[in-house]
């Protein structure tokens, strides 16, 4: 019986986490700059059972290390918690490699011209109470922060890299609308 219990507990635990454990994971130098992306959890103690709501990511730490410098992302509390952070961190065999490329967020990214990975910073906020997603742009540095756009969490977006966009895919009824942002 302990063992169906304990059981029973890692598997109910490993299902309430597995929606924050990429955004979790952001612990990681961006090779381009040189800058270090940490992940701020909350950490408010909300008891036994709710374990995944008080890990949620509620900001981003930016570390430069040539200047000793650390500087959170968002200066005002966040509305949700981070989701998705993506970035640009170099280019190989035709494509631009991402940081959290792991993910359904980037696309056509075969045969891109070599450039030098985009100055840009990307982050999903996701809100469970007005069950809508807020993309936010800044530098990777966290320098000119700014809200690009706010949908549906039943919206889904993605970075068109060979188009320079970041397209948010909403279905309205029967039918399909995209917004396309530069990227």
């Amino acid at each position: 019986m302990i063992r169906f219990l304990a059981l029973s507990f890692f598997i109910f635990s490993s299902v309430v986490n597995a929606g924050d454990y990429y955004t979790n994971q952001v612990d990681t130098y961006d090779p381009a700059t040189g800058l270090y992306y940490k992940a701020v959890l909350n950490r408010e103690d909300r008891g036994f059972m709710s374990k995944g709501s008080s890990d949620a990511v509620v900001n981003i730490a930016i570390s430069n290390p040539a200047t000793k410098s650390v500087a959170l992302l968002f200066k005002e509390p966040l509305q949700g918690s981070i989701t998705s952070v993506v970035f640009e961190t170099g280019y190989k065999d035709g494509g631009i490699e991402f940081y959290g490329a792991n993910s359904p967020y980037v696309k056509n990214n075969l045969g891109i011209p070599n450039r030098s990975p985009r100055n840009r910073l990307l982050v999903a906020v996701r809100d469970v109470k007005k069950e809508e997603t807020a993309l936010f742009v800044s530098e990777k540095d966290g320098n000119n922060l700014k809200k690009l756009i706010v949908f549906p969490e039943r919206d889904n977006w993605h970075i068109d890299v060979r188009n320079s966009k970041l397209r948010v895919v909403h279905q309205l009824g029967n039918t399909i609308e995209i917004e396309s942002i530069e990227w």
